[in-house]
């Protein structure tokens, strides 16, 4: 049953053996698997192949080539089989690939021998400047010749201490190689104690060569042995790879399986257990019900009983799971960034996916921008979408993004700003308002909108402490803005005359305006001043959709006039104005794409969201096999 669960992936099973269980007690005491330490141990195995597979050099390419050509993963079809046959299976392959240790060793001997021949040829090519032969370094019978590098501002401070070790027999030389100075001493052997405690690290660095003979002639070998071990580390990393390419996929598959045959055995501990019965306790959504009885009613042979209880719901651990179309979807990700709803709440994604690609639609009011925006989404759907599924969420929200900055940038007119009749005297066809001319009634239409939103922000609010009985918090948080709002905007019209008002509909807006007042101190005491003007805070923030609406077409303008200037001064001169007005106009369009997605995204957390959304909600996380290398054949049960 666990193994049909599993790759159902519908029910997230929960610990029944905790306090809160009324059967726990009853319990027998599990049991961990020994199964479960011989497949950690072959995963700890197959795991060190994957380590050094892992130090295998990545081919180099451009940033952008990885990015936009991602490796898309083949699935290996496999089937259920028993855990002995995978460990059967990796047995085999791991003895035939029992020259990976071999490999490995080599490889580390070869790192070990490149970092000794860089030190010894750092440290000849240092002596070179002396030329004198490297045996001579060291001690012979009757003489020591010693060589290191010194600071060059210490050098002085170095010599008069070893001066004033009093040896007449010492000669000292130093060569000064930038920061830092060679210095030669030679001394009698029976006198070099008198100097040891000058010559000690950090102070002093001594230098000490391996090879003999003139520096070049070391170099020569040295280099030429550098160069072998070069080559072979090439030739075994070679082979290495060669063994990834023919087994790594294979390794993979068989490392998924035995996770998915561990997370099987794990799970049980959560289960259940009397003498001849087993229980499964799980959330599940309500419309898998039927999948699961059928499930576990074939695994068990019909020797089972299942029972659901549709109040559980109601319990605060109930997890969540999004129910969306497919097209919705990617604007999940929207809603769970900020926060995932809470099990009674309403999910809002249904709203803020339009709503969103409406704000910055309007924001971003150029055409052009939003052809190209749209083109690159779609691009990066086709390209990236197949191996990344954030990509994939990602650049699907681009696409109707850019797809609704070409609708309201024809309608405002903007294309590349005021390119068309600048450069052509053509009028942008469909224009119906154009910010930077009317702004005036831009900015009614942004206020509008945001009165709009922020009133279906208080009509959910308002459909939750309903459908909660919360009918107290319905009406002093929601309803008591409903009864102002109306009022509010007569008396406004009244007061600056925006049309004839009856005065019994202005004395009845007084009276509808005194009383929501009163609500709002009555409900939250002095603290409803802050309420009001927070209110007015939140209706102006929609402002913003005018300002980056002006911003967008200010700035575009401006890039245009620009190049136009350049290229009247000279014919020559149009080659900086291209590229003035090229660089200028993808400049505008990535600041202002990022500022419409970000203010956009601003208005729904905080402005909408602050009407009736909390958040808080935990993840319906199925018993499910993930499975990313493998493919079930024949389909999950």
């Amino acid at each position: 049953m666990v193994r049909d669960l599993h790759d159902a992936g519908i029910l997230e099973i929960i610990s029944i053996r905790d306090e809160k269980s009324s059967i726990s007690e009853m319990l027998e005491k599990p049991e961990r698997s020994p199964l479960t330490d011989t497949i950690s141990d072959y995963l700890l195995r197959l795991e060190r192949v994957f380590e050094l597979f892992s130090e295998i050099p990545v081919q180099e390419e451009s940033l952008l080539k990885g990015f936009l050509s991602p490796l898309i993963i083949t699935p290996c079809p496999v089937t259920r089989r028993p855990v002995r046959e995978l460990y059967r299976e990796i047995e085999e392959l791991l003895n035939e690939l029992d020259r990976i240790p071999g490999i490995k060793e080599e490889l580390a001997f070869n790192k070990e021998e490149k970092e000794r021949l860089l030190k010894e040829i750092e440290a000849v090519e240092l002596l070179k400047p002396l030329g004198m032969r490297l045996e001579y370094i060291g001690d012979s019978e009757f003489v020591s010749i010693i060589a290191g590098r010194v600071d060059t501002e210490k050098v002085p401070g170095l010599l008069q201490d070893i001066e004033g070790a009093a040896i007449d027999e010492i000669f000292l030389s130093q060569v000064e190689t930038g920061n830092q100075a060679l210095v030669l001493i030679v001394l009698p052997r029976t006198r070099k104690e008198e100097i040891a405690g000058h010559i000690r690290a950090p102070r002093f660095q001594s230098i000490e060569v391996s090879y003999p003979g003139m520096p070049d002639e070391a170099l020569a070998q040295m280099k030429a042995e550098y160069s072998g071990v070069i080559a072979e580390t090439d030739r075994l990393v070679t082979e290495l790879a060669t063994l990834r390419d023919s087994y790594g996929a294979r390794l993979r598959a068989l490392r998924e399986e035995l996770r998915i045959e561990k997370e099987e055995l794990e799970i049980r501990t959560s289960c259940g257990k009397t003498g001849e019965t087993t229980f499964i306790e799980g959330w599940a959504r309500a419309d898998d019900i039927g999948r699961i009885e059928s499930t576990l009613d074939t695994a068990a042979e019909g020797c089972i009983f299942i029972h659901s209880d549709r109040t559980a719901r109601d319990k605060d651990d109930a997890p969540v799971d999004y129910d969306n179309p497919w097209w919705l979807k990617p604007f999940e990700m929207l809603t769970t960034t900020f926060a995932r709803p809470l099990y009674r709440e309403i999910d809002p994604t249904p709203f803020i996916a339009p709503i969103f690609v409406l704000f910055f639609g309007l924001m971003m009011g150029d055409a052009a921008y939003g052809i190209i925006l749209t083109l690159c989404g779609l691009f990066l759907y086709s390209r990236i979408g197949p191996a990344d599924p954030g990509m994939r969420d990602m650049s699907f929200i681009l696409v109707f993004c850019g797809i609704s900055a070409t609708l309201f940038g024809a309608i405002q007119g903007g294309w590349f700003g005021d390119f068309l009749p600048r450069y052509f005297d053509i009028t942008p066809p469909f224009v119906l308002l154009e910010p930077l001319k009317d702004p005036i009634a831009f900015f009614q239409l942004s206020l509008l909108i945001g009165v709009v939103h922020i009133n279906l922000g208080l009509f959910l609010a308002f459909f939750q402490n309903v459908k909660s009985g919360a009918y107290r918090t319905m009406v002093f948080e929601q309803g008591v803005w409903f009864i102002i709002q109306p009022c509010a905007a007569v008396l406004l019209a009244s007061f600056f005359a925006w049309t004839y008002i009856p005065p019994m509909l202005i004395t009845v807006a007084e009276a509808g305006a005194l009383v929501g007042l009163v609500m709002i101190f009555y409900y939250n005491g002095p603290m409803g001043f802050f309420g009001l003007t927070g209110f007015l805070g939140d209706w102006l923030s929609y402002v913003r959709i005018m300002a980056l609406s002006l911003a967008t077409g200010g700035i575009a303008m401006t890039i245009n006039i620009l190049a136009a200037l350049i290229s009247a001064i000279h014919p020559l001169m149009i080659i900086p104005a291209v590229i003035i007005f090229v660089g200028g106009q993808i400049f505008n369009l990535v600041i202002q794409s990022l500022g419409g997605v970000i203010h956009a995204i601003r208005l729904q957390y905080i402005e909408f969201f602050g009407k009736f959304y909390t958040g808080g909600g935990r993840e319906f996380s199925p018993f499910r096999a993930e499975r990313r290398y493998t493919t079930l054949e024949g389909g999950n049960l």
